[in-house]
């Protein structure tokens, strides 16, 4: 299929050694009902039959342009060249081993362009496994595939200061970084920075500048499966794999989170006076988990050993101790 015309909406699909999911990732965009788009997947030189599947996608279909990285960028600047790529008015980030609901792009748009004061638009979350079978969901108290299913209130009316505290609150939500963004708005931001967890400090920064809507009908299967991102438990393999020109001694997560965070609340001060974020960013930053990671990630900086020694002795506790909810409410936190 080819289109004459700009595309309304841009898809980015970054991806490495994806050659599990990718295809199925990729037909759930072309079997869209909605057409008038762009997929950009951006190959962050897989070593695998990543490039043979897509060249093979792109070669049926004209609205896929496909790049190879000469060298793996890294998750986040593989993460930027996409949206950098885009032409559209619209941009959606496309996890290659997730996949959406035939409908999705469709409604997202309605709902942007009914909304203009609106950045975001997201929709339900589905869970599935390696074969694709939804996970059920757990019964409540229960842990969770993973923490970052969220589903906002309504926005409209909420002051920038009030969501930029609840983004921060949030922790993270794989619904709203994998729906459907203004790319103008995105453009404003800081985009993927190079550590682990930028994608939360990403949705603040759009939070300030505008609200995120919830859309009924539109849902993104999410994937949990042994080679995902949210399973590298190693500091340093994660930091690697958003930036793999990270020193191994420079894993400081929690304190760029913290360091970028306050660089929006500075920049959105116009809108989202300081008095409605950095007492609350304060509060958040204060508490005893998070301030045990920083005390941890400055440690790493002089003594990586120590630091380990001291995070599996921190980990063999929680352990221990796990079934306690408030022990539960702190790892998930991190």
């Amino acid at each position: 299929m080819q289109h004459s015309r700009s595309p309304q909406v841009s898809l980015g699909m970054p991806v490495y050694n994806g050659e599990n999911f990718v295809a199925e990732a990729i037909r759930s965009i072309l079997e869209q009902d909605f057409d008038n788009f762009e997929l950009i997947i951006a190959d962050n030189a897989s070593t695998d039959r990543t490039a043979e599947i897509c060249l093979d996608f792109a070669a049926d279909d004209q609205r896929i342009r496909y790049v190879r990285n000469e060298r793996n960028l890294g998750a986040s600047g593989n993460y930027n060249l996409t949206f950098q790529l885009a032409r559209g008015e619209f941009f959606k980030w496309c996890a290659h081993d997730d996949f959406i609901s035939p409908n999705f792009v469709r409604l997202g748009v309605k709902a942007l362009v009914a909304d203009p004061e609106a950045v975001v638009a997201y929709g339900k979350l589905e869970y599935v496994d390696a074969n694709s079978n939804i996970i059920p969901r757990p019964a409540s108290g229960e842990p969770s595939v993973s923490v970052y299913a969220t589903t906002f209130p309504d926005m409209t009316g909420i002051t920038p200061g009030r969501r930029f505290r609840m983004l921060v609150a949030a922790g993270g939500s794989d619904n709203a970084m994998f729906g459907i963004m203004r790319r103008a708005a995105l453009a404003k931001t800081s985009l993927h920075r190079k550590y682990y967890m930028s994608d939360r400090a990403l949705l603040v920064d759009l939070a300030v500048l505008g609200t995120f809507v919830d859309v009924p009908g539109m849902t993104l299967y999410n994937r949990d499966h042994a080679g995902r991102s949210t399973k590298l438990a190693d500091k340093m393999t994660r930091s690697k794999w958003t930036n793999p020109g990270v020193k191994n001694h420079r894993c400081f997560e929690h304190l760029s989170l913290l360091s970028h965070q306050l660089e929006i609340a500075w920049k959105g001060r116009s809108v989202a006076p300081l008095h409605t974020t950095l007492p609350y960013l304060t509060v958040w930053a204060l508490h005893p988990f998070r301030v045990g990671c920083y005390v941890l990630e400055l440690i790493g900086a002089v003594s990586p050993n120590l630091r380990q020694s001291i995070g599996a002795s921190i980990r063999r506790l929680g352990v221990q101790i796990g079934k306690s909810p408030s022990v539960r409410l702190q790892k998930s936190d991190n």
